[in-house]
């Protein structure tokens, strides 16, 4: 890879975590406690969210999480009782809407001057699949999420 292909990496993958943080830091009264190049842990994160975007560029991004994080997301989104706290459909719907949120403010952020259309957000349970791009693992106070980002066509 040329260094101009990996200094423009470096800078989409610190736009999509700063995209990640200011969602979650406004929307989800959380924040992110360490990034990694590589997936955030060692085991498939269950929950998979993916966006797919055309306009400008065409892609997709996914969002992947772990159970203790998405409910904590979702039950703060929410302002769901910390004891009950919100059920498997609202944690699917919050994070489908994660997802779009972030794709969007990534979007906004690394094409400023781009149109996109973003796609209905699709909650996958078991997550499946990788796709090939940029990635970021992060750690949240409660659990993990994986961050990936793609453009052009994507298959399957």
């Amino acid at each position: 890879m040329t260094e101009e292909l990996l200094h423009r990496d470096e800078v989409m993958a610190a736009e999509m975590v700063g995209a990640a943080r200011d969602v979650l830091n406004v929307m989800f009264f959380t924040d992110i406690l360490e990034e990694a190049d590589e997936c955030a842990c060692t085991r498939p994160l269950p929950i998979q969210v993916r966006v797919t975007f055309t306009g400008h560029q065409s892609g997709e991004f996914r969002l992947e999480v772990d159970e203790l994080a998405a409910g904590s997301l979702a039950g703060s989104f929410l302002g769901a009782d910390p004891v009950a706290g919100p059920n498997p459909e609202e944690v699917d719907q919050v994070m489908g809407e994660l997802g779009n949120m972030i794709c969007g403010a990534f979007l906004s952020r690394f094409e400023k001057e781009g149109l996109f259309a973003l796609a209905s957000p699709q909650v996958h349970r078991p997550a499946h699949g990788e796709i090939p791009g940029i990635h970021r693992g992060l750690e949240l106070m409660d659990g993990f999420m994986d961050l990936r980002m793609c453009w052009g066509s994507i298959p399957g």
